[in-house]
């Protein structure tokens, strides 16, 4: 029997980790170890399993990784459109709130920072946005969606796993 497709699974595990990471509060669980990656990456995988169970197939761990891996870069790019669409939309520019930072706390901009956040700046004031800022937000948020969906979708199978090799 065929395996099933993985588009839905990589879909829910992709939309739980931006609306987890877009939504004002709910936001807040990423900051314990990236908890809504983890728990996307674990999403997409559970409902891959009732799938493959269904098909009478059994998860492996691989499978759990590779929904992770594909929904964390999915995630990456539609959370950074976002994040530009709201910047754009609310009209702020964040490199505004970097230099009120670093004044009430009394600390010093490098010289060499001092030259790119200017760069930056004017990028925001002209188009209400930055590429250098899109990319350096792509390219982290790539890595650690990437990293921690896996985890989530490979400690999802481990359990499930688990729980099938215990229940026999």
């Amino acid at each position: 029997m065929p395996q099933p497709s993985k588009f839905a699974p990589v879909f829910i595990s992709s939309m739980v980790m931006v609306i987890i990471s877009v939504f004002p509060f709910l936001n807040l669980i990423n900051l314990i170890c990236c908890a809504g990656i983890v728990l996307g990456g674990a999403a997409g995988t559970f409902y891959y399993s009732k799938q493959l169970e269904k098909a009478g197939q059994v998860i492996q761990n691989k499978d759990g990784i590779m929904i992770g891996l594909l929904a964390g870069m999915i995630s990456a790019i539609l959370y950074v459109i976002s994040s530009t669409l709201i910047v754009m939309a609310s009209g702020q520019n964040p490199i505004e709130l970097v230099y009120k930072m670093t004044e009430q706390y009394g600390f010093q901009i490098p010289q060499e920072s001092q030259k790119m956040l200017e760069q930056v700046y004017s990028d925001y004031q002209r188009h209400g946005f930055s590429f250098i800022m899109i990319a350096v937000e792509l390219v982290s948020r790539v890595i650690s969606h990437c990293i921690f969906g896996a985890l989530g979708g490979l400690l999802a199978a481990s359990i499930i796993n688990k729980r099938r090799i215990t229940s026999k």
